[in-house]
């Protein structure tokens, strides 16, 4: 069995699965592992920061406030 990786964001992507669905001659898997659910490099850079340590500790938002002027 082979399988093809298709991107169904782009016309052509579309106009192949519509002709698979169409001819019925294959079978098409939904793949709920988006790359749009992957963090970003901000986000990494966040989540190394905070298991480092690198954060701001407040007693309320007024402190947060006061910590980061």
């Amino acid at each position: 069995m082979t399988t093809v990786i298709i991107n169904e964001k782009t016309k052509k992507g579309r106009i192949i699965l519509d002709l698979i669905r169409e001819m019925s001659c294959g079978k098409i898997i939904t793949d709920n592992l988006n790359d749009e659910k992957t963090p970003n490099d901000k986000t990494r850079m966040a989540f190394r920061d905070a298991i480092e340590g690198k954060t701001i500790r407040c007693v309320d938002f007024n402190d947060y406030l006061e910590k980061i002027r």
